[in-house]
This record gives C-alpha cells, sequence and structure tokens, in this order.
C-alpha cells in the first residue's frame, strides 16, 4: 500500500476519516499525538511523522510503567499494521503486554496470516476488526475483513467486529448474518461525526440529512440497523464491555491511590477523544487500572 500524502492518515484512506477529515479531531492531535484516551482504553501513538527524532523518542522514552494494570491499545490516530509502523509495533506488544491487562489493536487491515500467529502467542491481545460495508470510500472489501475474522477464529486470535463508523443509507449491512456463521455472536456500532466540506462530494443527500447541522458530534441514527442485527443472529455488545468482561480477574490490578496517581501522571500527555466528558472519561481510567 502506498502512503498518503498527508500528516496523518494510512492507505486505506477511508473519505470519513475522523483523523483527516474532522476538523474539530485534526485540531486536537495537532497539539499533541502521544496519548488517546476514552472511557474504554489508553492509546499509545507513535509519531504520524517517523522523521521527527524528537516526537520518535518521546514515543520510546514514555513511561510505560504508567499504564500498568490498564486496558491499552496501540495507534488511535492510523492503522496499527501499517508497515509504517512495525517497530514500534514490536514494540509496544513486547513492552506493553507484560504491564497491562489487555493490549488491544483496531484495523481495517488484512492482517497477514504471520502476525495472527504472533498475536496468538500474547494471550492479553485483543483485535478489533472495522467492518463497516463501505467498500466505495474506503480503500478496503468487506470481503477482506471477513477473511480477517474467519482467520482470526482459526489462529485463536479472541477478535470482535465493530462498525466504526455507521453511515445511514451508506454502510451495507448484508455482511451481518456471515459473522454469525464464522462464530461471532456480538458487535459494537459507532456513529459518524459529519464534516459538511469534506464528505458533501461522496456522501448522497438522502444521507446528508442525517447529519447536517450536527457540528461534528457522533451521530448513530435509528434507521433500521438494529433490527439488521437482530434478524442476524447478533447482540449488540460496546466494546467498553468485551473488553471488561474478558479481563475481570486479569492482574495487575492497582489500589485506587496508585491508578489515580498514573492517571494524573499520564493526563499532560494525552487528548481526551471521548464524546463524555473529562471526569468521566478520568474516572473510567482510574477504574480499569483497580
Amino acid at each position: 500500500m502506498r502512503e498518503v500524502n498527508e500528516k496523518y492518515g494510512c492507505p486505506i484512506a477511508c473519505k470519513y476519516c475522523v483523523i483527516t477529515k474532522v476538523e474539530c479531531r485534526k485540531k486536537l492531535w495537532d497539539k499533541k499525538t502521544l496519548i488517546g484516551l476514552n472511557r474504554a482504553v489508553t492509546i499509545l501513538n507513535p509519531p504520524p511523522d517517523k522523521n521527527d527524532k524528537k516526537a520518535l523518542a518521546e514515543f520510546y522514552d514514555f513511561p510505560l510503567e504508567l499504564l500498568c494494570g490498564d486496558i491499552v491499545g496501540f495507534n488511535a490516530i492510523s492503522d496499527p499494521f501499517w508497515m509504517k509502523y512495525e517497530n514500534e509495533l514490536k514494540y509496544f506488544l513486547e513492552n506493553v503486554s507484560p504491564l497491562a491487562k489487555l493490549v488491544v489493536c483496531v484495523t481495517k487491515f488484512n492482517v497477514s496470516d504471520e502476525m495472527l500467529k504472533k498475536l496468538s502467542r500474547i494471550p492479553n491481545f485483543r483485535l478489533n476488526v472495522s467492518i463497516t460495508g463501505l467498500d466505495a470510500v474506503e480503500k478496503t472489501k468487506t470481503s477482506d475483513r471477513l477473511d480477517l475474522l474467519r482467520r482470526a477464529k482459526k489462529f485463536k486470535v479472541k477478535a470482535f467486529p465493530i462498525v466504526h463508523p455507521y453511515i445511514a443509507g451508506m454502510s451495507d449491512l448484508s455482511f451481518l448474518p456471515e459473522l454469525k456463521k464464522l462464530g461471532y455472536d456480538f458487535i459494537d456500532f459507532k456513529g459518524l461525526r459529519y464534516n459538511h466540506e469534506n464528505m458533501k462530494t461522496w456522501m448522497p443527500k438522502n444521507s446528508q440529512k442525517f447529519y447536517r447541522g450536527t457540528e461534528e458530534k457522533e451521530i448513530l441514527p435509528e434507521d433500521g440497523w438494529r433490527e439488521k442485527v437482530e434478524s442476524a443472529g447478533l447482540k449488540l455488545q460496546s466494546l467498553k464491555k468485551w473488553y471488561k468482561k474478558d479481563c475481570k480477574n486479569f492482574q495487575p490490578k492497582l489500589k485506587e491511590k496508585e491508578a489515580r496517581e498514573s492517571v494524573g501522571k499520564i493526563l499532560p500527555f494525552a487528548n481526551i477523544t471521548s464524546s463524555a466528558t473529562d471526569a468521566e472519561v478520568i474516572r473510567a481510567s482510574i477504574l480499569r487500572r483497580t
């Protein structure tokens, strides 16, 4: 895959990309890139510009002990499995997985069998596969996502499908029954952050009507997608709950005072990327560690 000529992003080049096409998020990541925080996970990001030696040193010098007991993701501002970040992913998997309750990656890439074998040897690794039914506006295919989820089962990598984002009138959900056949019982849906200037050229007007005037807030219209999920025999489960149900008994667990101290030390490095309040995100970050 060729690299894209943007500060952020990846070769998938989704036309709705929350990092490159949504102004409020572009401004957020222009300030700092190292850490992202939401209610489900803390995300460690390598620098978008690998030639920025200062930013690269900041990544490798980050005190990983602050991630102890947390659920930690890799690379929220691009795809974790882009070869551009191969060394940083290896460093993350080798050094963060022993400290964290879970380490997670969210991807649209067609991850190789070789990589899946490596991931299968990390017992606290979780793979989230973004499958949207939006082949026309992503440089990827739904069939490849299904194949990845099939191969994840083969190699015993715990994986979870997530429709991220769902776009009313555009997302083709005909793949849902196939997920059930592959042995997946749960799925999560996320909404779209709409930027009219960047999205009006490719989004049909019957879809735009759901999003106009939403000021880049994450919107998940109720247009019948829930019924399609139920018809396919699937159940909805949030990514946060999927993480938590697997790691209830995972170690390490910190005392609340230790957890508060770790989160307090991380905040100066971090962008809070959730639609929830800062206080809610900080509280969730503390609870994950305890």
